[in-house]
């Protein structure tokens, strides 16, 4: 993302566009959840505005333990067998906001792509 669309960035909480508050932060990463059926999920994302997680800090890769830890424990109530963990980087990677944000998505037996993992989970 250029740095003349860091205003227009859904996930620069500054700007006012994510939607709800953080479910949760610490120095330097924030949570959003979306607990909907038929797979609840989390996104982890930093506070600052970089495109791919090749960019992060040595604290934003320590702090994205805490909060993928505190993803699972608020995810943990939808009693998930097992979870999807992922970052989609660039366009052809499948990016669509520009702003760093790993998923973390419950998934299920009874998922129609059980036993697949996020290449053809999220197809």
């Amino acid at each position: 993302m250029a740095e003349g669309n860091i205003e227009k960035c859904r996930w620069c909480l500054a700007n006012g566009l994510a939607g709800d508050e953080p479910a949760a932060s610490n120095q330097t990463q924030y949570l959003m959840l979306k607990l909907t059926l038929p797979n609840p999920s989390a996104m982890v994302i930093p506070f600052r505005h970089v495109e791919t997680p090749f960019e992060f800090s040595s604290e934003e890769w320590l702090d994205l333990g805490e909060m993928l830890r505190e993803a699972k424990r608020r995810l943990d109530q939808f009693q998930p067998e097992g979870f999807t963990i992922g970052w989609n980087v660039g366009a052809s990677g499948g990016q669509h906001i520009f702003h760093a944000h790993m998923h973390v998505v419950c998934r299920y037996e009874r998922d129609p792509k059980a036993g697949q993992g996020i290449r053809d989970f999220l197809r």
